[in-house]
């Protein structure tokens, strides 16, 4: 792969080494390597050499061919930036394992390992990094990248903890979440955090109920490997919707930096109570089974909602309700706080636009119909998330990374659901569609989910 040590920009300064294991997959392509052409046209990337390691029999220049060719399917994107970014990388046809890895042996200066990889890859990946030695910190900083979902249930997300522990410390250790970088998220953090006058209505006293949604119109995309291993409760509701009711039920950090940040989203966590089977409804698309590289009889849901409670005192009582699926009605995300009824039944609530548009929705009640006034900050951006994740992770900021407690009291709360559905078949649901009928059936009376069609 060449020189892997010693390396200095023409400033002088030293390169960072962006490890990226899985470059030759659908992560690194369609997500990873965009954003990283984007910093590099805005100018905010380091000096790096990436080193890429992937299963595919190619040299460097096919590598490069494999992924300019996805780039040039993102409308908008600078490819003067990858122009320039291109000759940074390095590919190699390897195994995960310290003999696959071998070549970073005398790896010299900062560098991040992101683990693009198969959830099933993780813990040979970690493995492989530890026993080369790359985690020590003698000639540079090193951190470690975990794509999710980070573990299959409680007791995998334990271990592979204890594993990454063996050889990293807690702050070295990155835990993906990209929900945590889209400017929708820090939105609703900093919302709170400078309009104090919001805490009035950010409770019980002010909210009946919390309705958190992402609802995507997309199928499977040519992801059935990996959707189903995980489906969309490992997919999307342990780790990114759990995060998103974190944001809501926490107290304001102290301080917008990591640790208050970190401290108060694991605390929420630590107050929701553990999933009663009974409130959770899980869902099939149409057609799934017909999908290419899916069991003729998979049991694999593509939709799931949930109910949960908080032992938290500002939401005591208030139910949140969870949901997340594909070939729905609409592509939307959002967080709906409805408020308590007037005397003659009518509701306003708050409602905050996270996809595809940002932006924030009140609705108050007058003499006559609700009124609504509608904030919109634009689009969400296509890359963002993903620029965030890797500014943080070079930079060492941890605030978008969830800690060893946040994944593992998700998985907490969760966990009873997954050994309940080891029977059972989920509900089928039409294309889009709403989602599966049984949903209701987890409301409380008076509640209602949002349309998907507005």
């Amino acid at each position: 792969m060449g020189r892997a040590s010693g390396d200095h920009a023409a400033s002088g300064g030293p390169v960072t080494h962006l490890v990226v294991l899985g470059i030759s997959g659908d992560l690194a392509r369609r997500l990873l390597v965009p954003a990283l052409v984007r910093l590099q046209g805005q100018g905010q990337l380091p000096p790096l050499r990436i080193w890429g390691f992937g299963a595919e029999s190619w040299d460097t220049g096919e590598l490069l061919a494999h992924l300019e060719a996805a780039l040039r399917e993102k409308p908008g994107l600078d490819l003067s930036a990858w122009q320039r970014l291109k000759g940074s990388i390095r590919y190699r046809n390897a195994e995960i394992s310290p003999e696959g890895l071998s070549p970073l042996r005398h790896l010299e200066g900062p560098a991040l390992f992101y683990l693009a990889l198969p959830p099933s890859l993780f813990p040979k990946a970690v493995l492989a990094l530890g026993e080369l030695n790359l985690a020590q910190e003698n000639t540079g900083w090193r951190r470690i990248a975990v794509e999710k979902p980070f573990g299959y249930d409680l007791a995998s997300a334990q271990a592979l903890n204890r594993l990454l522990q063996r050889y990293f410390r807690e702050d070295q250790i990155l835990r993906v979440d990209h929900f945590l970088g889209k400017t929708s998220v820090t939105n609703l953090l900093e919302l709170r955090y400078r309009n104090p006058s919001l805490e009035a209505l950010w409770e019980r006293k002010g909210v009946a109920w919390v309705e958190i949604t992402y609802a995507e119109t997309l199928g499977l995309e040519g992801r059935a490997r990996y959707y189903e291993q995980a489906g969309a409760l490992r997919d999307m509701l342990q780790n990114h919707l759990l995060q998103l009711l974190a944001l809501v039920v926490m107290e304001p950090p102290s301080r917008l930096e990591a640790a208050s940040i970190r401290a108060q989203r694991a605390e929420a966590l630590r107050s929701v109570q553990t999933a009663e089977p009974r409130l959770v409804v899980r869902g099939q698309y149409q057609g799934y089974l017909e999908e290419p590289r899916v069991a003729p009889d998979s049991p694999r849901e593509t939709f799931v909602a949930v109910r949960l409670a908080t032992h938290a005192p500002r939401w005591l009582g208030v139910p949140f309700y969870l949901r997340s699926g594909k070939r729905l009605a609409a592509r939307s995300g959002f967080i709906f706080l409805a408020f308590h009824p007037s005397p003659e039944g009518q509701r306003g609530g708050l409602l905050l636009r996270l996809s595809p548009e940002v932006g924030l929705d009140l609705t108050l009640l007058g003499r006559g119909k609700p009124e609504t006034l509608s904030f919109r900050l634009g689009p969400e951006p296509e890359f963002d998330a993903y620029e965030e994740v890797l500014l943080a992770a070079l930079s060492g900021d941890l605030t978008p990374f969830p800690s060893q407690e946040e994944v593992e009291e998700a998985w907490r709360v969760l966990d009873p659901v997954l050994k309940a559905w080891e029977e059972g078949e989920p509900e089928v649901y039409p294309q889009g569609s709403e989602g599966p009928g049984g949903q209701m059936g987890i409301l409380k009376p008076g509640h209602a989910w949002v349309s998907l069609r507005g």
